[in-house]
């Protein structure tokens, strides 16, 4: 295998040509059942019901023969031919499966600076594993995994002591300075520090904040099915003990609260129908259960320009540095994630084949890197180690993780969302 130093310095001599503009990414990827069969995307809630992110008007990339994707099919009069696409999994998405796929293999990587939220190891067995409150107690959040990466409000609202006041609000140890802090515009140094992932992955804080600090993603990936059509399909749930259609329950007696009318207000009778509690057939109708494509990407890039835009207040030995342990940081991200490309139920994909390069300007086919990308989490810890060996010498380095607890508001609507469920009342799913 390659010594990881090797790629470092292919990334610092990429970081001191202006000509190369990111590292470009592709991976070949197929269902892990057979090429061809049916892959599900997201759905989103709409006025007419859930819908895809399919489009029927867009294009068929074609290979060069190096493999990149960097032609699309045209017909006889040379223009693009139209196919349709599906995006399985969006840039958001893909952002955040690498940031928490970077944070489960932190060990391997030498360890990751970040913002860590727990709940009250004392109080989880005072009150007995089974209780709420030992639930509650079992939160384990970070800012690697949250969906705001550091500008998350699970991590901006939480405390420094178990059920403590938020520290947006109490300043304990100084920590809503440091979280409202993080910027990119003037001195990325506090973001490098403790949060890399909001660096490379983006953030927004625009609350609480003297100016609006906010940095686009430096990595941007998202898996697309080309030629895809749509596989229509249907499943009725039978119930093999008998139910009465005349039939009605008594809610309390299974547990629940009183039923709910379609405007939202509590009924004056417990009693509800059997299907509303999941007794009876359920028949189902014939609906798009996925769709089948022609070829399945993953295509993305690094932007080294924006990485060597970060300013650490005029420090250019840390500029030159950060950009280079950002850029090992996004590769070993992305690398990593392609060990696990489950994405949902009935999106399961392999990768067959990736494509690491240098994207130029006045190229239209990336340069290949001088080193085999691996998806050996060792191999990772050891090219970010001689990556950051540069940093601390120019005075950047990772800082130890900052334990932060679950803040008494927040401890409040986790036991409220706790009392719907327990009581069947809708809870809030953050849908729009």
């Amino acid at each position: 295998m390659v010594d990881p130093s090797t790629l470092v310095e292919a990334i610092r001599v990429a970081l001191g040509d202006p000509s190369v503009a990111g590292i470009a990414i592709e991976h070949d990827l197929e269902p892990i059942d057979g090429r061809g069969s049916a892959v599900a995307p997201p759905t989103y809630p709409s006025a007419d019901g859930p819908a895809h992110p399919y489009s029927p008007t867009g294009t068929m990339p074609v290979a060069s023969e190096q493999g990149w994707l960097t032609g699309v099919a045209t017909g006889e009069d040379g223009r693009a031919v139209s196919a349709p696409l599906v995006i399985l999994d969006d840039v958001q998405a893909q952002s955040a499966r690498a940031s928490q796929t970077l944070w489960e293999y932190r060990v391997e990587l030498g360890g990751l600076p970040g913002f860590v939220l727990g709940g009250d190891d004392e109080n989880r067995r005072a009150t007995g594993a089974n209780s709420v409150e030992a639930l509650i107690d079992d939160v384990s959040l970070s800012s690697w995994t949250a969906s705001h990466r550091h500008a998350d409000s699970w991590i901006q609202m939480a405390a420094a002591k178990p059920g403590g006041e938020p520290v947006w609000k109490s300043n304990d140890g100084g920590l809503a300075d440091l979280l409202t802090g993080i910027n990119s515009t003037v001195d990325a140094t506090t973001a490098f520090t403790h949060a890399p992932n909001s660096l490379l992955y983006g953030f927004w804080l625009s609350a609480g904040v003297a100016r609006m600090h906010r940095q686009a993603r430096a990595y941007r990936t998202r898996i697309i099915g080309y030629g895809a059509e749509p596989v229509y399909s249907g499943a009725t749930k039978v119930d093999p003990l008998p139910i009465s259609k005349e039939s009605r329950v008594d809610r309390a007696a299974f547990g629940f609260g009183v039923a709910k009318s379609g405007g939202g207000k509590d009924k004056k009778e417990r009693t509800d129908k059997p299907s509303n509690l999941g007794f009876g057939p359920n028949p189902g109708r014939v609906g798009v259960l996925g769709f089948g494509c022609e070829r399945i990407a993953a295509r993305g890039a690094i932007s080294l320009s924006l990485l060597r835009s970060l300013q650490y207040g005029g420090d250019s030995a840390k500029q030159s540095a950060g950009a280079a342990a950002l850029t090992v940081l996004g590769l070993a991200g992305d690398a990593l994630l392609r060990r696990r490309t489950f994405l949902r139920s009935g999106c399961d994909l392999v990768s067959t084949a990736s494509r690491y390069g240098l994207r130029r300007h006045g190229r239209a086919v990336p340069d290949s890197l001088p080193v085999d990308i691996t998806t050996e989490p060792t191999w990772w810890g050891e090219a970010l180690g001689a990556a950051l060996e540069d940093c601390r010498a120019a005075g950047l380095q990772f800082a130890e993780p900052v334990q932060l607890y679950l803040s008494e508001p927040e401890r409040k609507l986790l036991n409220e969302a706790a009392k719907a469920l327990r009581t069947g009342t809708p809870v809030e799913d953050g849908s729009q």
